[in-house]
This record gives structure tokens, sequence and C-alpha cells, in this order.
């Protein structure tokens, strides 16, 4: 932040310069000459804004060898009496040489002192520097445009290494030198951050997957991961970011496969988000940690292709291997009934493109159903409770394209078994005794 006021420049008895020198800043002053200029208060104050010429050494005469040294005590209360005339953007002050860091020694000598120095730099910097700003990603609500793309802007703070050498050299008001500052993130390198690596989209229309219920529970789990950041190595868990499947949450009741039925859970329909976002992780080729299928093929999505949750149980895990920050965008468009995740980041250069396909590749054997009895259905009633399902083996691959359209290589990701499921029907006791 800048100072709300600006100090005249005024005429100041105690206005003081050192001499010329080519010493560094560890070098020390030649305490007879520094000794002979504070006693006596030699140095003019030059006029604003005018550099002085440094003044030849040989204008001095040194004190004879003999004389005996000058209290430290003595010369440093002197430096805090002497002052130096700063030029600061606009402003311009006036600092006593103690405070820009100036120190005797026990035999007289006067240095810059580098601790002390660097703590009046800092305090420039809190008057006067800025931070440099990184360029930004902000998420939009736009679908076509999903981010927005904030410049970045240099910042500055004192030149430490060419304000001492200012200071060293002497003269008249030093004009303190600024540098800048770059930032840490452009514009174009974030850009090349936020390449679209995968996209994926499911449907949940119709009577089954477009309960209103159902539909909350969708789009509450795809604003939850929304806008998430993976860094490289870390691994993304469903389960964390998504929260437990309870009331307090936020979630509903709906449909959900528990011990191979539906049964009315809350959270009902977050399978097909952790589905979705599956599909999309592997046209990233990003690597898979944990991952369940469904009891049975889901027909959102292509079999072998499924990722299961389950509160406590069950997650959907995946490690960002790409060495770059990964972002996601998952949109649930409840008008018409679909859910999108898209990955960004930085893409790789081994292929342009992945294509993931699966197939069915044998049934298991059937289960045989089980009937049991119900005392409280009427006669001629049944009430099933599971349907009994043939299990299906698959198999998932990913296939890599270049920019041409060539397939470069082609990887067996998953290997399915979705188990054969034994029915249940309950009867009434006329039925059941037959």
């Amino acid at each position: 932040m800048r100072r709300a006021f600006v100090k005249p420049l005024q005429q100041n008895t105690n206005d003081f310069f050192l001499p010329g020198h080519t010493m560094p800043m560890k070098r020390c002053i030649s305490w007879p000459l520094l000794a002979l200029m504070l006693l006596l208060g030699c140095g003019k104050t030059p006029s604003p804004g005018v550099q002085a010429s440094p003044s030849p050494a040989s204008t001095f005469t040194p004190a004879p060898t003999a004389s005996p040294l000058p209290d430290k005590t003595a010369l440093e209360a002197v430096l805090k009496q002497k002052t130096l005339v700063l030029h600061l953007e606009e402003d311009t002050d006036r600092y006593d040489l103690h405070t820009l860091g100036y120190r005797c020694r026990e035999n007289g000598q006067t240095y810059l002192d580098e601790a002390a120095f660097s703590d009046f730099c800092d305090k420039l910097d809190n008057l006067y520097a800025c931070e440099a700003k990184d360029a930004q990603a902000l998420l939009t609500d736009d679908p076509q445009s999903p981010f927005l793309f904030e410049s970045e802007e240099p910042g500055k703070r004192v030149d430490r290494t060419a304000f001492s050498a200012l200071l060293l050299e002497g003269g008249g008001p030093v004009i303190v030198p600024f540098a800048k500052v770059a930032p840490a993130v452009t514009q174009a390198r974030l850009k090349q951050e936020f390449t679209l690596l995968s996209s994926f989209t499911t449907s949940f229309k119709g009577d089954t997957l477009g309960k209103a219920n159902r539909v909350k529970n969708i789009a509450l789990a795809a604003s939850r991961i929304n806008g998430y950041v993976l860094e490289p190595e870390a691994v993304f868990s469903m389960n964390k970011t998504i929260l437990d499947r309870n009331k307090k949450n936020g979630y509903y009741t709906a449909a959900a496969i528990r011990n191979g039925a539906y049964n009315q859970e809350y959270g009902g329909g977050v399978c097909q988000v952790s589905s979705t976002l599956f599909n999309a992780v592997l046209m990233a080729d990003l690597e898979v940690v944990e991952r369940y299928h469904h009891s049975w093929p889901m027909h959102y999505v292509p079999i072998g292709r499924d990722a299961t949750i389950a509160t406590g149980e069950k997650d959907f895990r995946f490690k960002n291997n790409t060495g770059s920050n990964v972002y996601i965008v998952a949109r649930a468009d409840t008008e018409q009934k679909t859910i999108t995740i898209e990955l960004y980041g930085v893409h790789s250069d081994d292929f342009a493109y992945i294509q993931v396909v699966s197939e069915q590749t044998g049934t298991l054997p059937k289960k045989g159903d089980q009937v049991q009895l119900d005392e409280s259905l009427a006669p001629g009633q049944r009430n099933v409770q599971r349907k009994s399902r043939q299990g299906q083996t698959s198999t998932t691959y990913k296939e890599y394209y270049d920019e041409t359209g060539s397939l470069l290589r082609r990887v067996l990701a998953f290997e399915d078994s979705y188990p054969s499921i034994g029915g249940i029907t309950y009867v009434s006791p006329q039925e059941y005794y037959e």
C-alpha cells in the first residue's frame, strides 16, 4: 500500500551523506575519515531530487594515527542525528543513518549492517511494495466456457542490492530503486493447465432414473465434486468428497441396490455420478485406485463401465498421475436429464485421445429361486422381493489414438464378473403349503 502523505523536502541541518567509495557492503569506512566528518558535522544537504556527487577522499585530512579513537556511543548517537533524504515513489522522507542500517564498531569504524538494513527494507516494502498477482481460472456457469481466465499482474519490492550499493556509494538524496516481481503463474501457462482431457455424459431420463429424489441426489453429488482440484500424486475419494449419504448431508431417499435388490436409501442415484466420473477418468488415463462394479450391469453405461459406492463400504478412488493439477467440472442438467463430467489438465504427448470399449464375454450359471412364507398375504398374493438375474462377465479396454485417428495401442483396463442372483418370492400360506 502507499503512504497516505508526502513529506515536503525542507532544509535540515542534520542532513548528511557519506563520501563516495567503492567498498562492498561488509567492508568498513575508514574511521578517521568518518569520525572527522561526524564530529565536525561535515556534509552539505543536496538540493531535492539531485544525486550529489561523491566527495573525493583526498579533500579530507586524515587524523593523526596517534589520536584517540572516537567514542562508539558518541558515534552511534551522531548516526541517529544525521539524516539522509530518500525519494520513494511520490513520497520524500528523511531517515537517520542508524535506521538505515549504519553501525559503528569499537574502533570507530562505520559499516552497513546487513540485518538492520534488511529490517529497514522490510519496513519500506510494507509501505510501498505490492505482491505479484497470479493469473486465475474462475469456474463459470457456462457449459461452453467453463473457465474465465484473469490476467496476471506483476508486483514490486525494494531492490535491496541496488539500494545498498547507492548507500555505500554515498551522495545526496537517494532514489530508492524498486524491482519488479514476476507472478508465478501467467495466463498463458494457466491455459495450458486447463486443456480438456476427457468428457463423459450419461442420461437419467425415464420413469425409473428420473425419479424426483434420485435427480436431487445426482445434482447434489455433482455439485460437490464440481470445481475440485486434484494435485499431482493426490488421490480423489468419491465418498469423502460427496460426504456420507444421509439426511443431515442433504440427501433424499431413492432406489439403491442393496443385497441384490432395490431398496429405498438416502443418496439413491449417486452411483450414476461415480460411474460417469469413472468413464471420464478412464478416458483421461488417470490411475484407478479403487473401483467396484454393481450387482448387475447398469443401463446408463455400457457393461463393465460402472462404479458403485456405498457409505463406509465401497469407494471410488483414483490418483492424479499426470504431474500437473487435474480440475473436475461436473454439471447435472435437471431439464435435459443428463450429467456431464469433464476433466481438465495438461494433456499427455503420448496420445491424442482415448476411447473406452467394453463387451460382454460370457454368462454364469443361474441360481435357484427361493420361495418364502408370508402369513400376512391373502391367498393368491405373491411378493417378489428380489428378481433372479443371470450373471455376466465382461472386459473393458482403453484404446489410444494419435492425431490422425490411428490406433496406437489397446490396453486391458478391467475384467468384471457380475454374479448370478437367485430370486426371492414371498407367498401366502395357502400357496406355500400346497
